[in-house]
């Protein structure tokens, strides 16, 4: 019979003296970074803050052009596109017109240099609103509405399909929203604009808004333009003026109340 012993090699390292130093190395920084942490401080808006406030750059964080509740473009079960105003100036999308023909999913029939119906889904669209309020137009785009000046509205919402939870009978095509601009600064705050450029084009563009009490919960807004240009096509002219004045109230935390005119006249000579 034989009889195996095992032993320790007494010259191996010991791994627990260096784990006890290293422990005690973070426990002396621990209180440093605890008190290193700031305080984070969550605030949240007011539901019209969320909904005509929250853009940045071209996108615009919620909606209520679909179920009239603040909602991402993400959450809403149908096909929505949404062209800021940033995007309008950038692109130079100066008439309602440019702005159908650069919106996804909208087509036009021209019938000549002015007048365009516009289609989605292969339907003629006939829903129209302001500022979430249905508007009947009855074709009225084939009169020459497509030159509706972009100078007059926030940022144009196209929801594409059937609508009829917002907007009530039509075609299953697209809903169009047109969002005014509102007054929504507490200070004085204004903005004048001039453009030139070719075939005689020339356009002014002036927008002010301010408070009228002096803790701004009533503020105003004037908007005012005119333009005129002529065109490629021999005797073509354009003339446009245009007109917005709006008031906003705020009623509550949550309730506001808004009255406004709106005032455009377009002449145009020899269109084709």
């Amino acid at each position: 019979m034989s009889f195996i012993q095992y032993r320790r090699d007494k010259h191996l390292p010991s791994t627990a003296a260096p784990s006890l130093l290293a422990m005690g190395m973070a426990m002396a920084f621990m209180p440093a970074a605890f008190a290193a942490e700031d305080t984070v401080i969550v605030e949240g808006a007011t539901t019209a803050d969320a909904v005509n406030r929250e853009e940045q750059d071209y996108s615009v964080k919620t909606t209520a052009a679909d179920t009239k509740m603040p909602m991402t473009q993400r959450d809403i079960p149908q096909s929505v596109s949404i062209v800021s105003q940033q995007r309008m100036e950038d692109q130079q999308l100066q008439t309602l017109g440019e702005v159908m023909t650069n919106t996804l999913g909208i087509s036009g029939s021209q019938a000549d240099s002015d007048r365009i119906s516009y289609y989605s889904r292969g339907f003629e669209i006939d829903n129209y609103m302001v500022d979430g309020i249905p508007t009947y137009f009855e074709s009225r785009w084939n009169l020459g509405d497509a030159l509706t000046d972009t100078a007059l509205y926030e940022r144009v919402e196209v929801v594409r399909g059937a609508n009829g939870l917002m907007t009530g009978t039509g075609n299953p095509s697209a809903s169009i929203n047109m969002i005014r601009k509102h007054a929504t600064s507490r200070e004085f705050k204004g903005n004048v604009s001039t453009e030139y450029g070719s075939w005689n084009k020339q356009r002014y563009v002036m927008d002010l808004q301010s408070p009228l009490t002096a803790d701004g919960n009533v503020r105003g807004r004037i908007v005012a333009g005119y333009q005129n240009n002529d065109s490629w096509l021999d005797r073509y002219n354009s003339e446009k003026a245009f007109f917005s004045g709006i008031v906003d109230a705020d009623l509550g935390a949550t309730t506001s109340l808004s009255a406004g005119y709106e005032y455009q006249k377009i002449d145009v000579n020899s269109p084709t």
